[in-house]
């Protein structure tokens, strides 16, 4: 529910569903990735609120449950390290912007088929961090 208030551009109530996930998460015995992805969730509904510090740290939380508790290249780190991306092309810091994509990229071109969603997206991203170097 939070991603679909998250799309209509309704982040207060996103963020309320999300924090009610994370809560449900965080009180009964769960996999650490299911948190990782509520985290990676706030941080891309913060980041669409231009919270740019709050959002960072959700995805840095996110990252590093990944990265724990994944091969170095799952899939789901592309995800994440693709926001990171986003994150900092919105910054302005097309040097981290370019180190993230790079990453996402990498990963999932070994892993998705050449016409995948993510990867389209992820190359995309790309474009606009290179047109700003």
């Amino acid at each position: 529910m939070g991603d679909v208030h998250r799309l209509l551009g309704d982040y207060e109530m996103a963020l309320s569903y999300h924090q009610k996930a994370l809560n449900i998460q965080e009180s009964v015995p769960c996999s650490p990735l299911e948190c990782a992805t509520i985290y990676a969730n706030i941080g891309e509904t913060y980041r669409e609120m231009k919270d740019y510090a709050t959002a960072l740290a959700f995805f840095q939380k996110a990252l590093e449950i990944h990265e724990r508790n994944l091969p170095n290249d799952h899939p789901d780190l592309a995800v994440i390290n693709h926001s990171l991306a986003k994150l900092y092309l919105a910054t302005r810091e097309y040097s981290m912007a370019m180190e993230n994509v790079q990453k996402a990229i990498e990963i999932a071109q070994a892993k998705l088929f050449s016409d995948h969603p993510h990867l389209l997206d992820f190359k995309e991203t790309f474009e606009k961090i290179r047109v700003t170097l």
